[in-house]
């Protein structure tokens, strides 16, 4: 079973960042507007999660891009 732990408190900006979100070749992550969204309100709280955790294979591609540290896969 392949486990995924990110830390949202390491992930500091995660709307300008992206990177597991483009590098993954499985599409496991997502972001999204932490409050949801607001008609005719700007979104400025983005966060990103591993939503797709059955899609993951376990390569690490996203932990080693990650350059806030807050990813780390553990196969058990």
């Amino acid at each position: 079973m392949i486990h995924i732990d990110w830390n949202s408190k390491q992930c500091t900006s995660p709307d300008e960042c992206r990177d597991c979100l483009e590098v993954c070749p499985q599409g496991v992550f997502a972001i999204y507007p932490e409050g949801g969204r607001k008609p005719g309100v700007p979104t400025t709280n983005w966060t990103i999660a591993p939503v797709w955790l059955s899609l993951c294979t376990g390569c690490e591609v996203c932990q080693e891009v990650c350059p806030q540290h807050a990813i780390a896969v553990s196969v058990a």
